[in-house]
């Protein structure tokens, strides 16, 4: 192939020839190698089979004939190859792929088609010259063409090169042409898609010099014969003779069977032998840990993208079929009527509110009284099991943080074979496919807690009722336990993950309905035991997102502590940490009222409020970095709020722990606050100050309640009546003459030409209030 052609390119492989065909007994006299040694040449990026593409081009009259009829270029569309390509010397240039493809060919394959239409020449004259005298067609002689003839390749019908779609190439495991004898004997048979039919020639009319080429011929006319019969009987068996019809020639008079030529007609109307395989479906899924992750983000697209029902196309709810199913305990009911519940109170009501009717309001649980019964006994059935709490409650010992509980879980979690060990909150085996009871509960609670986000209406009726919020808290609560002992839930149902998921839903209820949480009945002296524990436990609970010592960071210390910096690029710092902002506005609601802060001063151990007052000091700003990131609204509500609580806890405080706040140098009470009095009023701009003007007015009550160091719930200190709003207990109209050094007498200048100037944050009262904390007297 080298000496007569081009060389060949080095992305051909072998590829053998089929596995009927034999390549050593093709007539490549000429030649060093066969079509069969080519392989694949790669053309454009395409894999082009040569001896496929020569056998093709072979049926249609070979390369020269398809030139002639523009037929390269359907070629290479039957190919899949693009119409250019760059062009090897200079890859700017292009060219047409069909061109390069008739070189390809002419050049690789146009010495093998000379080579077969010599030796079919050949072979052609050594027929004609073996089979003179018979019978036959002007011009033929033996069924083939008179010399001088092109031989044609095949009994296809001629196709239309000219139009797209009419290339038929050659189906892999078969021969374009019928391969020559390489004994020198003419083609006298052919097989073709209709059948099988087997022509014999005569004996009569051979020459005397042949009888090993007529004894080779009627051999293999016999076997051929047998073959055929044998698959006509196969055929006629299984199927009845329905798909196979067979006819037999007579012998004609005067003629021996020898001389007569029999015919065997076979049509298949059906296929005879159907070839069946059997493929396993084992589809290749890319997924993640055994999860399709694209079928379900696929999934989850779809069902995001319906739109959501109204809930005017629920129909009518039957409330008291509701609590009936509640009620009756039964599994499926319970399904039913906490989903429909829970549905119900994502509803939200436009113009339903009677002050505001441009305000949403939920549902109104107050007109169900007896379903939200149900669903508080619910509750306390499977979570206590109907016992009801008795015993003291005078622990004293510090209460675990909520940093400390997520520690406790983790370490949990991580030990070895953690999944497989039994502990709170695992559901028994025994229970069957019911759910979880901890689950139930889950589901309760935050049912409660979405009716809390309603109306002032829902809001005070879930404040006023007799167990929901004793229920609420005692889920909260951790069972006694020693130093050496890890936390368990008082629940047994409960597990430590299900504890921390209800005392954050429970202190957002503190936020909705705390202050309208009545904890000292009127004229009553001191809470009842039942509403002792629940106010030592929402103490315990609120507490406990404050006072882990990782966790009280000044504002600048949190976002530097969030991985934020301010820069110029990036001034705007994170918003402040979500669950201690919900833990002190809780705080701040339910100890609004004097009273509630009575019942908390009478209840709650002093250790646990000096650690709170110190925990809420240390969130205070200091430096400058944390004045600069708290002058954005989110940062003014938290310090807000920090203030806020601490009045309280100072206010609620006995004398002794006033005086401890007053001369403990290493809190440094009376010099943070004082900071943050001089920051917002002196060093603020005159138009910003009118911001501030609440949580300066706040920050200097507080510093006068800590400064007085006295019990605010004596009502001897003044005859004003008990209860007043403000300040606390007989404040107003207090003119007593006050003796001593005031907290603040060693700033006199930064007060009192400081602070007292201002008039548009400082009024009256206030005025006099740092004249007292100032005073400088026996």
């Amino acid at each position: 192939m080298a000496q007569r052609g081009m060389p060949l390119p080095p992305q051909l492989t072998g590829v053998p020839f089929p596995p009927q065909y034999d390549p050593a007994q093709m007539p490549w006299k000429s030649l060093e190698v066969s079509p069969a040694d080519l392989g694949v040449v790669r053309l454009a990026g395409v894999d082009v089979d040569l001896f496929r593409l020569w056998g093709a081009i072979l049926q249609h009259g070979g390369g020269a004939a398809v030139s002639q009829k523009g037929g390269w270029i359907v070629v290479r569309d039957h190919l899949g190859l693009p119409e250019y390509m760059p062009s090897p010397a200079n890859p700017a240039e292009t060219k047409p792929v069909h061109e390069v493809l008739e070189r390809y060919y002419m050049a690789l394959l146009g010495p093998f088609e000379e080579a077969y239409r010599k030796n079919m020449m050949e072979n052609q004259q050594r027929a004609i010259a073996a089979g003179r005298g018979l019978p036959g067609r002007p011009g033929m002689v033996g069924g083939n063409s008179a010399p001088g003839m092109m031989p044609r390749p095949n009994t296809l019908p001629n196709i239309n090169m000219d139009g797209p779609g009419q290339f038929l190439p050659v189906q892999p495991g078969t021969m374009p042409l019928q391969p020559p004898n390489v004994m020198g004997v003419g083609v006298n048979g052919a097989i073709n898609g209709a059948g099988l039919s087997l022509n014999k020639m005569q004996s009569g009319g051979l020459s005397n010099g042949s009888g090993d080429l007529e004894h080779d011929m009627d051999s293999r006319k016999r076997k051929m014969a047998e073959v055929a019969e044998s698959e006509a009987k196969r055929v006629r068996q299984k199927t009845g003779g329905s798909d196979v019809s067979e006819s037999r020639g007579s012998v004609a008079p005067g003629q021996t069977p020898e001389a007569a030529v029999p015919t065997i007609t076979r049509t298949i109307r059906q296929p005879s032998r159907r070839k069946i395989e059997y493929v396993p479906l084992a589809p290749e899924l890319d997924t993640a840990g055994g999860r399709n992750l694209d079928f379900i983000q696929n999934e989850w697209a779809r069902v995001a993208a319906r739109p959501l029902r109204h809930s005017d196309e629920w129909g009518h709810v039957d409330i008291d079929a509701l609590t009936l199913s509640l009620r009756s305990r039964i599994s499926t009911e319970l399904s039913y009527s906490l989903t429909t519940f829970a549905l119900l109170t994502l509803a939200r009501n436009q113009g339903q509110h009677p002050r505001d009717p441009t305000r949403e309001s939920g549902f109104p649980i107050a007109q169900a009284p007896e379903l939200l019964d149900e669903a508080v006994e619910l509750v306390e059935e499977l979570a206590f099991e109907g016992v009801e709490e008795d015993g003291d409650f005078a622990d004293d010992t510090p209460f675990m943080t909520h940093k400390e509980l997520v520690n406790t879980l983790l370490d949990d979690g991580t030990k070895p074979f953690a999944g497989l060990q039994s502990g709170p909150g695992v559901k028994d085996a025994s229970h069957g496919p019911r759910p979880r009871p901890a689950d139930i509960v889950l589901t309760v609670v935050n049912i409660i807690r979405n009716i809390s986000q309603g109306d002032e209406s829902s809001a005070g009726h879930l404040a006023k009722h007799d167990k929901l919020i004793h229920v609420m808290l005692r889920l909260c609560s951790l069972a006694p336990r020693s130093k050496s002992s890890t936390p368990v839930p008082l629940s047994p149902i409960l597990s430590i993950s299900d504890l921390l998921t209800i005392r954050k839903d429970v202190v957002h209820m503190l936020v909705n309905f705390g202050a309208f949480v009545t904890l000292l009945p009127d004229g009553a002296a001191t809470p009842p035991k039942q509403m002792q524990h629940t106010i030592k436990r929402a103490f315990e609970v609120v507490a406990s997102f404050l006072v882990d010592p990782s966790e009280t960071l000044t504002p600048f210390n949190y976002v530097v502590q969030s991985g934020i910096h301010l820069t110029p690029h990036n001034p705007k710092p994170p918003a402040p940490p979500s669950l201690a902002n919900q833990a002190l506005e809780a705080f701040a609601r339910f100890t609004l009222p004097d009273d509630s802060r009575r019942a908390v001063a009478q209840i709650v151990p002093v250790p646990w409020i000096w650690r709170t007052f110190e925990a809420l000091v240390h969130r205070l700003p200091i430096s400058d970095h944390d004045f600069h990131a708290i002058m954005r609204e989110p940062w003014i509500g938290y310090v807000e709020r920090l203030v806020l609580c601490l009045y309280s806890l100072a206010f609620l405080s006995p004398p002794e722990l006033k005086n401890r706040a007053k001369h403990d140098g290493a809190l440094g009470f009376s010099k943070v606050v004082l900071r943050l009095l001089r920051k917002l009023t002196l060093h603020t701009p005159m138009e910003s100050r009118s911001t501030f003007a609440s949580l300066i007015r706040r920050a200097i009550e507080l510093l006068k309640v800590v400064d007085d160091a006295e019990d605010s719930f004596d009502p001897s200190r003044s005859a004003m009546p008990t209860l007043s709003f403000g300040i606390g207990y007989g404040e107003h109209g207090d003119n007593r003459v006050e003796r001593g050094r005031g907290m603040l007498c060693a700033y006199q200048e930064d007060i009192t030409l400081g602070l007292m100037m201002h008039p548009e944050v400082v009024d009256a009262m206030l005025f006099s209030e740092l004249e007292s904390l100032v005073r400088v007297g026996p």
